[in-house]
């Protein structure tokens, strides 16, 4: 993977991660067509509505720069647009130069700008993205808004998009202008559970990941088709989620884990995090086991990129693992180390061949070893070996 999981994630599924990396799908494709031939058409206006994560703000982003080559374009955020500073903003966005201060002037200002580029042939657009969060008056600025027109032309495109009642909004608030303009309405789809699975995979590819499949097998996309019943915006935030869970367990798998019993009671968890881990009966091991058969610094595990070793230092009583005494061993997982009356389960112990723990076990120099070392010398000599054959 190119980079660590937490980081992919945000990457592929994160807020913001659809700016350039667009995943089309059959509603994808529909929407953009629909958008183009509604402003094509005499009414010039269209309705883009679905629920939240319905990917209709990811739609009319895409769709913005295409409709800059043609037209002025003005976008608001329903959900943040006032009055003023929606006509403002309209005249700041068409590139009008000098915008008035006083508020009829401004509306003036724009009437005259809106009715100069229908005459040249091309109509300025506006979008207000979840235009069913504006409020009354910005509402009753949008009706105005719809009516403008030029000797029977409408002078102002005007795409909407909101949630599933977006096609009632102009019954609901009396915009009998927006009314007469009879708004073309399209409910977006979600996506297909094969689409869901090329969607994920994609992101994920595009995002740096260079093992989408193993990362979203077939059972983990349908499940989260499932769960986000195929909404885009749902689907990258289970995704998202999804993908932290896994980091979390993939972390929780690497960390070696120390579990202590007694009597074949769990007493006491350690997660092996240090280079070195002194396990004994003083307060200050890293381990402590309240035994006293246990030496007060009775062993200490070496953690290693590749592996734990485990040192008896020079305890009273010994130490065991799995019943054989040892002065020092390579832990394989699930080995139990016995100390007095305790038991020591090792778990999460990264493997290593057979071959590889014997010469381990051999060097004189087994506590200041990496096991990186090993396998390096062993390569070397594997390579003398092929030259000496040649």
């Amino acid at each position: 993977m190119a980079t660590d999981g937490s980081s992919l994630a945000r990457k592929a599924f994160g807020e913001g991660a659809g700016n350039g990396l667009i995943v089309s799908y059959e509603s994808h494709r529909a929407a953009h067509s629909f958008i183009s031939s509604s402003l094509d058409a005499a009414n010039g206006i269209a309705m883009l509505q679905g629920p939240r994560g319905a990917g209709k703000t990811t739609i009319i982003n895409e769709h913005i720069p295409w409709l800059r080559r043609e037209a002025p374009v003005a976008f608001f955020d329903g959900g943040r647009a006032a009055t003023r500073p929606l006509v403002s903003g309209m005249l700041s966005q068409f590139g009008v130069d000098v915008i008035p201060e006083d508020d009829e002037q401004m509306l003036q200002t724009l009437s005259n700008y809106v009715s100069q580029q229908t005459r040249s042939g091309t109509a300025p657009i506006l979008i207000v993205d979840n235009a069913d969060r504006l409020g009354s008056s910005t509402l009753s600025l949008l009706n105005w808004l719809a009516a403008l027109d030029v000797k029977g032309r409408w002078a102002l495109r005007i795409v909407l998009t909101g949630k599933e009642r977006l096609a009632d909004l102009a019954a609901r608030h009396s915009m009998r202008h927006l009314e007469r303009r009879h708004p073309a309405v399209f409910a977006l789809n979600p996506l297909t559970k094969r689409e869901a699975v090329i969607y994920l995979r994609t992101r994920m590819i595009v995002a740096g990941g260079d093992n989408a499949e193993e990362i979203f097998p077939l059972d983990v996309c349908e499940n989260l088709h499932e769960l986000s019943r195929g909404w885009p915006g749902r689907l990258n935030d289970f995704a998202l989620e999804s993908m932290g869970r896994m980091d979390e367990l993939r972390d929780a798998r690497s960390v070696p884990l120390v579990i202590v019993t007694h009597d074949g009671e769990t007493i006491a968890e350690y997660h092996v995090t240090k280079r070195e881990s002194i396990i004994g009966r003083d307060k200050m091991a890293d381990i402590q086991i309240d035994d006293p058969y246990v030496s007060k610094l009775h062993a200490m595990l070496q953690l290693y990129a590749n592996g734990i070793v485990l040192l008896d230092l020079n305890s009273t009583n010994g130490t065991l693992v799995n019943s054989v005494e040892t002065k020092k061993a390579v832990l394989r997982n699930n080995d139990i180390i016995s100390l007095g009356q305790h038991r020591l389960k090792v778990e999460n112990v990264p493997a290593i061949s057979d071959e590889m723990a014997e010469k381990i076990r051999r060097a004189d120099t087994l506590t200041l070893k990496n096991l990186d070392d090993v396998r390096r010398s062993r390569a070397m000599h594997n390579i003398v070996a092929i030259k000496h054959r040649q």
